[in-house]
C-alpha cells in the first residue's frame, strides 16, 4: 500500500510540475511580447489577500456544490450508497479541473469516472446528477442576471442585451428541462419497443444496443425520482449560492489584479459581473483550447471593450486573472485528486503479488514524470527570470560617511565638464547630471516612468534617453520602451520614436540609432524625422529570427555593428550588412572607442567578477583594460567621453541586476593608474548607465 501511495505522489507532483510549467509557458510563449512585462509586473503585484479571499471563496463554492450532487444522487440512491460529503468534495475539486481542461465540457465525464469506479455508483445516477445541476447552475445564472437587470434599473443605466441574455438562459433552461423529463421518457419508451420489434442479427452491436436503452432507462428513472423528490426549492438555494461564491471570488480576485497595479479599468461590480459572465461563456465554447486560454480573455476582452475600456487593459486583465484563477483552480483539483487516489486505494484491496511487475513499469514511469515536469517547470522560471526585475528597486539612501565624500583628486578638479546616469534614489529612476568641477548634483527628469541609458549628444546640448511606456519595466525587457529626446538648456523632453530602446548619436550629431523590439537596429534622422531599419535578425547576415540584438552600437564610420548577441547566439560581435558577423568574445555591452581603433566590453575576471576588456578590431588581439582596485570591483556600464581620455562606468560591491544592484558611478583618466579612480555617486540606491562629455 505505501508503494501505491508513493507512485499516486510522484504522478501527482510530475502532473503539477507540468501544469505549472505550461502555464509558465503560455505567459512567456503566447502572450504578445509587448505586454509581457507589464503582465508579470501585474501577476506579482496582485494582492496576496485577494489571492486567499479567492481561494476560501473556491473552496466554498466547491462544498456548495458537493453538497448539491448529494442532494440529488440521495433522491434516487439508497443511503448506504451515496458517498459521504467529504468524498464528493474531493470528487467536486477534481471534476472542476477536468471541467476547464478539456473543451466542451468533456471533463464532466471525470465526475462519471471517479464515482463508478471510485463508489461504484451506476452511470444514471452519475448522468442525472450531471443534467440536474447543470440545469440548476443555468437558472441561478438567469437569477442573478435578473438582479443585475434591476440594479441597472434602479441606477438607469439598463443595457438591452442583458435582456437578451436572461431571454436566452431562460429559453435553454426551458429546453433542456423539456428534453431531460416528457421527451426522454417518451423517448425511451419509443426506442424500447423499436428494439423489441427489430432484433439485430450482429451479437455485439445488439448487445452495445441493449446496454444503450437500459442506460436511457436507469437515467430516465432517475430523473424521475429527483423530480418526485420536492428538493427543487434546496437545490435553487444551493445553487445560488455556488454562483455567488463563484462570482464573489472572481470579482474578488479582479479587483486584487486591478487595484495594486491601478489600471484604469471599470470596478464597479455589475460591470466586472458581466465581463466575468462573458468569459466564462467564451471558455464553455466547444473549442479546443486548453485550459481555456484565448477563448476565456476573449470574452471577457469583448465586455470589457464594449464597457469602455482599452484593449491592451482588458487583454492584461484577463489574461492575469485568468492565470492566477487557473493556478488556484489546478492547485484543489490537483489536491482533491490525490486525496481522492488515497481513499480509493484504500477500499479496493488487489493482490500484490499479481500486479508486482506491472508496478514496477509504472513506478519507473511515474519517478520520471516528476523529473520531467521539474525541469519543464525549471525552464519556465528561467526565462521569466530573464525579464529582469517585475517590482522597483528601493530608493536606498545617501551614504553619510565623511570619508566617503568626493576627494579633492586631479581628475575631479582638473576636468570641466558633466556626467549624467540613472539613478532611483528619488523614487524611481530618474537622470541625474553631475557637473565638474563645482561637483554640483542636479536632476534633470522628474517623469513617474522609469528612464535609463542617457546617451549625450556630440556637442553636448542634447541627451537622447529611454522613458518606459508604463511606470516600471525592468532593463532586461526589450519592450515596453520609447526614445526620447532631452534639451539641456530649456530642459524640455520630447518623443523621438515609439517602441525603442538603447539609443546612440552618430558622430555627426544628426541620426540617432536605436534597438526596437530586441530583433532591429533602427536608425532615425533628427532633420526629416525618418526611420529606417539597418540591421533586423532573420535577414542579411543575422539570419536567425531568434537573435536578440543588445545595445547595438555603430562604428564612428557607421560601417560596422558592435553588438551583444542573446538569444540563439550568444556573445559580442562585430559584423556589418555585407560581411559575415565575427565573434569578439563573451560578456556584454561592447561599445566602439570614439576613434574606431579599439572596442572595449564587459567580461567575466578581474577581482570583483568583472572586468573591462579591450580588443583590436583588426587583429583581434586582446587583453585587460581596466579592473577597480577596491571592494566595489563588479564593474559595468562602461562609457569613453568623446575624445577618448575618460572612462565613466558603474561599479557594485558583488550585486549584479542592472536595475537593482547597489552600482555606483566612478570615473577614470584612460592610462593613470587604477588607484587615481574617483568616485562619483555615495548612495545605496541604484545608480546606472552613465555618459560623460569634457567641454
Amino acid at each position: 500500500m505505501k508503494n501505491r501511495y508513493l507512485l499516486n505522489i510522484l504522478v501527482s507532483i510530475g502532473v503539477s510540475l507540468l501544469l505549472l510549467g505550461l502555464l509558465l509557458h503560455s505567459l512567456t510563449g503566447s502572450a504578445e511580447l509587448a505586454i509581457i512585462p507589464r503582465l508579470v509586473s501585474i501577476l506579482t503585484s496582485t494582492s496576496l489577500l485577494c489571492i486567499g479571499l479567492y481561494l476560501l471563496t473556491g473552496c466554498t463554492q466547491s462544498w456548495l456544490r458537493a453538497m448539491r450532487y448529494r442532494v440529488i444522487l440521495r433522491s434516487s440512491l439508497a443511503d448506504e450508497e451515496v458517498p459521504g460529503h467529504f468524498h464528493l468534495f474531493l470528487v467536486t475539486l477534481a471534476r472542476n479541473m477536468f471541467v476547464d481542461m478539456l473543451p466542451a465540457r468533456l471533463g464532466e465525464l471525470s465526475y462519471i469516472a471517479m464515482l463508478n469506479r471510485g463508489f461504484k455508483i451506476g452511470a444514471d445516477a452519475c448522468l442525472s446528477s450531471l443534467a440536474i445541476s447543470f440545469v440548476f447552475d443555468l437558472i441561478a445564472l438567469a437569477l442573478l442576471l435578473l438582479g443585475l437587470m434591476g440594479y441597472q434599473l434602479l441606477y438607469a443605466d439598463l443595457r438591452p442585451w442583458l435582456i437578451s441574455t436572461i431571454i436566452i438562459l431562460l429559453l435553454v433552461c426551458t429546453a433542456i428541462l423539456v428534453f431531460l423529463f416528457p421527451f426522454l421518457r417518451w423517448f425511451s419508451g419509443r426506442l424500447s419497443a423499436l428494439h423489441e420489434r427489430v432484433s439485430l442479427h450482429n451479437k455485439w452491436l445488439n448487445k452495445r444496443l441493449q446496454q444503450l436503452l437500459q442506460l436511457i432507462e436507469d437515467t430516465t428513472a432517475s430523473l424521475q425520482k429527483t423530480r418526485q423528490a420536492g428538493i427543487t426549492g434546496k437545490l435553487l438555494a444551493l445553487s445560488l449560492g455556488v454562483r455567488i461564491m463563484k462570482y464573489l471570488g472572481l470579482y474578488l480576485l479582479f479587483l486584487g489584479v486591478v487595484l495594486p497595479s491601478a489600471l484604469d479599468i471599470e470596478r464597479e461590480i455589475s460591470s466586472v459581473l458581466i465581463a466575468l459572465v462573458s468569459a466564462e461563456a467564451g471558455a464553455s465554447m466547444p473549442v479546443p483550447a486548453f485550459m481555456s486560454f484565448g477563448t476565456y480573455e476573449a470574452g471577457g476582452v469583448l465586455a470589457l471593450v464594449a464597457l469602455g475600456a482599452s484593449k491592451t487593459t482588458s487583454v492584461l486583465v484577463m489574461l492575469a486573472l485568468h492565470i492566477w484563477s487557473q493556478l488556484i483552480d489546478y492547485s484543489l483539483g490537483i489536491s482533491g485528486l490525490i486525496l481522492f487516489i488515497f481513499v480509493v486505494s484504500k477500499r479496493t484491496a488487489a493482490s500484490r503479488e499479481e500486479k508486482k511487475g506491472k508496478f514496477r513499469i509504472r513506478f519507473v514511469l511515474a519517478a520520471l514524470l516528476p523529473i520531467i515536469g521539474l525541469l519543464f517547470f525549471a525552464l519556465q522560471l528561467r526565462d521569466i527570470k530573464k525579464m529582469g526585475s517585475f517590482r522597483p528597486p528601493k530608493p536606498g539612501k545617501p551614504v553619510l560617511n565623511s570619508v566617503l565624500q568626493r576627494p579633492d583628486q586631479p581628475i575631479l578638479t582638473e576636468l570641466r565638464g558633466f556626467v549624467i546616469w540613472s539613478s532611483n534614489r528619488s523614487g524611481n529612476h530618474d537622470l541625474l547630471m553631475l557637473t565638474l568641477p563645482e561637483q554640483q548634483l542636479t536632476r534633470l527628469t522628474s517623469d513617474p516612468h522609469t528612464e535609463y541609458f542617457p546617451r549625450i549628444s556630440p556637442d553636448g546640448s542634447k541627451v537622447v534617453y529611454c522613458r518606459s511606456q508604463v511606470p516600471w519595466v525592468s532593463q532586461r525587457n526589450y519592450f515596453g520602451w520609447d526614445v526620447y529626446l532631452l534639451d539641456l538648456a530649456s530642459g524640455a523632453s520630447s518623443l523621438l520614436a515609439k517602441n525603442g530602446k538603447t539609443p546612440t548619436w552618430s558622430v555627426d550629431g544628426k541620426k540617432v540609432f536605436f534597438q526596437r523590439q530586441g530583433n532591429q537596429v533602427v536608425q532615425y534622422s533628427l532633420a526629416d524625422r525618418e526611420e529606417s531599419i539597418l540591421f533586423a535578425s532573420g535577414k542579411n547576415i543575422l539570419q536567425d529570427s531568434g537573435i536578440i540584438l543588445e545595445t547595438p552600437v555603430l562604428s564612428p564610420s557607421q560601417q560596422s555593428l558592435a553588438v551583444t548577441l542573446r538569444g540563439r547566439a550568444r556573445g559580442t560581435f562585430i559584423g556589418n550588412a555585407e560581411v559575415p558577423f565575427k565573434q569578439i568574445g563573451g560578456g556584454c555591452q561592447l561599445n566602439w572607442s570614439p576613434d574606431g581603433t579599439f572596442l572595449y566590453r564587459v567580461d567575466h575576471g578581474g577581482r570583483g567578477g568583472n572586468s573591462f576588456y579591450q580588443t583590436n578590431p583588426l587583429t583581434m588581439e586582446e587583453k585587460l583594460w581596466y579592473d577597480a582596485p577596491g571592494e566595489y570591483s563588479h564593474e559595468y556600464f562602461p562609457k569613453l567621453d568623446p575624445a577618448g581620455e575618460y572612462l565613466v562606468f558603474g561599479a557594485s560591491a558583488g550585486g549584479h541586476e542592472h536595475d537593482t544592484a547597489d552600482y555606483e558611478i566612478f570615473l577614470w583618466k584612460v592610462g593613470s593608474p587604477m588607484e587615481t579612480t574617483a568616485r562619483l555617486s555615495f548612495h545605496t540606491g541604484n545608480d546606472n548607465w552613465p555618459d560623460i562629455f569634457v567641454y
